[in-house]
C-alpha cells in the first residue's frame, strides 16, 4: 500500500510539460511492485488477523481485512494456521470465507466428531484436524474457503442415544450433509392406530421417546431396543383403561389394532320401551338410558341395572367385535282415582310407596296391599299387579245411599302403616274392634 501512494506521489511531481515518457514507464513499473488481497466473511465483513502469504513471506490482514503483497504471485490464506484458500494476485482481490458452525446430519440430529483430512497449516505441515459435534453443532467453527477437504465423519450418538459402535460417513467440507436413513443408521416407521386406541408412547432402552395418536410416525435407530405402550378406549371390568405393549418394528408402514368389542347396553321394560330414565352401572362407570363401551372379548362385564324399585344384576362375556346386550326389566302400573283427596295413601308389597296423593305408581310386578287414609278412617285394598299390566283403582269413600248407610252400619279397621321410601316392607298393625253382627266387610278391589 505505500508503494501505490509513494507512485501516485512521484506521478503528480513529475507530471510537469518537461516531463515524457520516462516518468510514465517509471510509474508504470512501480505500482507493479504490489497487489491488495480483501479477505471478508459471507455477510461481507472484513477479516483481520488473517495470514495472507507468497513465495517471500507472510503478512496479517489489518482492521478493514486488507493485506498488500506482491502483485502477478500465487496466494494462500490461513484463519488459525489453517489453509483456507488460494487466489492469484492481480490486484484487488476478495477471497470470501464462512464459517461452518453445524453439520447438515438429517433426518435426526447426531453426535460424534469430524475428521477434516490433510489440512495444511502455517508452519507447512500436513495433518488431521478433529473436532467434535454435539447434536450437529461443532465445539467450533470451521473455515471454508477455496480449498475442499475432505471429511470423515464418525456418529457415536443418534438423537442423544448412544449407538454400539461409531458410525464412519465420508463426505466434503464443501458439501457436509449426511442422510443417516440412507446410510442405515435409522429407518422410518409409521404405524397407524386403529381405534380404540387414543395414543402410543414409544421408549427407547426404557425411556420415553416420543409420543402419537392416529398415526404415529418416528424414526427407529438401529440396533436400539424399542416397545410402544398403548393406551385404549377399552375398559377393563374395574373401570380402568386397558393397555398393552407391543414392539413398532414389527409394524411399521402397518395398522395396528386391539382386539376389542364395541357393547351396547340397553335396558327395555314389560311394556316394550327402551328406558332412559333407568341407571345402567358396568365396567366402573354408570350410564342412562344406553350404555356404549369398548370391552376386552372374553373377559366377564358384571352389569347393573337400577329402576329405582328394582335391581338387576347380569354378566356378560363378548366374542364379537360388535355386540348389544338387551336387559329386561318387569315392570306395571298402578292408577289411582280418587273419590276424595287422602290425607295419605300407602302402597304395601314388593316395592312400598307412601305418598300424599299418587296418580300413576311404576311397581315391580306382585301383590299389594293398597291403604288410603281419607276422612279420618283407613280404606284397604288388595291388588296383583302383572309385569306389562296398568291396572286403574278409584279408591275413597262411596257417596251413594246404599253404600253411606253400609259405612255408617260397619266400624272400619283401624291400620296403622309404618312404611318409607326407601323400606323394602312395612309393618301393617290392626287394631281390631268389636264387630256387629252381618257386617258388610271394607270395600277391596283387586
Amino acid at each position: 500500500m505505500t508503494h501505490l501512494y509513494t507512485a501516485i506521489d512521484l506521478f503528480r511531481r513529475l507530471n510537469q510539460p518537461h516531463m515524457k515518457l520516462v516518468p510514465l514507464l517509471l510509474l508504470m513499473s512501480i505500482m507493479a511492485l504490489g497487489a491488495l488481497v480483501e479477505v471478508r466473511d459471507a455477510l461481507g465483513f472484513p477479516i483481520p488477523n488473517a495470514t495472507v502469504c507468497v513465495s517471500n513471506g507472510c503478512v496479517k490482514t489489518n482492521a478493514t481485512g486488507i493485506a498488500e503483497i506482491p502483485l502477478g504471485v500465487a496466494v494462500e490464506i490461513y484463519l488459525n494456521d489453517m489453509l483456507v484458500g488460494k487466489t492469484y494476485s492481480t490486484g484487488h482481490d476478495i477471497v470470501t470465507i464462512n464459517r461452518l458452525e453445524a453439520l447438515s446430519i438429517q433426518p435426526m440430529e447426531a453426535s460424534g466428531y469430524v475428521i477434516v483430512k490433510m489440512v495444511k497449516f502455517l508452519n507447512g505441515t500436513y495433518e488431521d484436524l478433529k473436532i467434535e459435534f454435539r447434536n450437529n453443532n461443532l465445539s467450533r467453527p470451521l473455515p471454508v474457503g477455496t480449498i475442499n477437504y475432505h471429511l470423515e465423519i464418525y456418529i457415536t450418538e443418534v438423537g442423544n442415544y448412544r449407538l454400539p459402535n461409531a458410525t464412519l460417513l465420508k463426505t466434503e467440507l464443501w458439501n457436509p450433509v449426511v442422510n443417516l436413513e440412507r446410510a442405515g443408521l435409522v429407518t422410518s416407521c409409521r404405524i397407524i392406530l386403529a381405534p380404540p386406541i387414543t395414543s402410543a408412547v414409544l421408549y427407547v432402552n426404557g425411556h420415553a421417546a416420543t409420543r402419537g395418536a392416529g398415526n404415529l410416525t418416528t424414526y427407529l435407530i438401529k440396533g436400539l431396543n424399542y416397545s410402544a405402550l398403548v393406551y385404549t378406549e377399552v375398559l377393563l371390568p374395574n373401570g380402568t383403561s386397558y393397555t398393552t405393549v407391543f414392539r413398532p418394528q414389527d409394524y411399521c408402514g402397518r395398522l395396528y389394532a386391539v382386539n376389542a368389542t364395541r357393547l351396547t347396553i340397553r335396558v327395555v321394560d314389560s311394556f316394550g320401551a327402551v328406558r332412559d330414565d333407568w341407571l345402567i352401572k358396568a365396567a366402573g362407570r354408570t350410564y342412562r338410558g344406553q350404555a356404549e363401551l369398548w370391552a376386552l372379548p372374553g373377559v366377564v362385564y358384571k352389569v347393573e341395572i337400577d329402576a329405582g324399585f328394582t335391581k338387576k344384576d347380569v354378566s356378560i362375556a363378548t366374542r364379537y367385535p360388535s355386540e348389544t346386550l338387551i336387559v329386561n326389566i318387569e315392570n306395571s302400573y298402578l292408577v289411582l282415582n280418587y273419590l276424595q283427596p287422602p290425607a295419605r295413601v300407602y302402597i304395601l308389597g314388593n316395592y312400598s310407596v307412601v305418598d300424599r296423593m299418587p296418580r300413576r305408581v311404576e311397581l315391580p310386578p306382585g301383590k299389594y296391599t293398597v291403604v288410603v287414609d281419607v276422612g279420618g278412617r283407613n280404606v284397604t285394598y288388595t291388588v296383583t299387579l302383572r309385569p306389562g299390566q296398568a291396572l286403574q283403582l278409584t279408591v275413597g269413600l262411596s257417596t251413594s245411599p246404599q253404600q253411606q248407610k253400609t259405612n255408617t252400619d260397619m266400624t272400619y279397621v283401624f291400620v296403622g302403616v309404618i312404611a318409607t321410601a326407601i323400606a323394602a316392607t312395612a309393618l301393617l298393625a290392626i287394631k281390631a274392634t268389636r264387630r256387629r253382627p252381618q257386617l258388610t266387610r271394607a270395600p277391596s278391589r283387586s
